[in-house]
């Protein structure tokens, strides 16, 4: 019994802290996401590549790309972990460009 309870309470906190720091749709702010978006647009600015525009896609493809701790950003970028990017920071421009997706309340029709 003990040992069940023991195993019980490590789980626990070991689920707390994993979620803790995890990735939160609904967190962040699509104010600072449109100031922190410029590190993306460094390279994202139609000539390297493909001008990054949150109108471009619709808020489930968006959120694609930040699904199961960014696989689909990660899978896109090659050179992923120099980037060194905080979780805060890809909250926030999940934010933006949730807030202006195509299917969103108010679309951003220009940069």
């Amino acid at each position: 019994m003990r040992i069940f309870k023991a195993a019980t309470l490590i789980t626990v906190c070991l689920f707390v802290v994993s979620t803790a720091h995890g990735f939160d749709p609904e967190a962040g702010t699509s104010a600072q996401g449109k100031e922190d978006i410029g590190q993306c647009r460094q390279c994202h600015n139609g000539e390297a590549t493909k001008k990054l525009n949150p109108s471009s896609k619709t808020k489930k493809q968006w959120a694609r790309y930040f699904k199961d701790e960014f696989k689909k950003l990660k899978r896109k970028h090659s050179d992923w972990a120099s980037y060194e990017y905080k979780t805060d920071l890809l909250q926030n421009i999940h934010r933006y460009l949730n807030a202006h997706a195509l299917d969103s309340d108010k679309p951003q029709t220009c940069d």
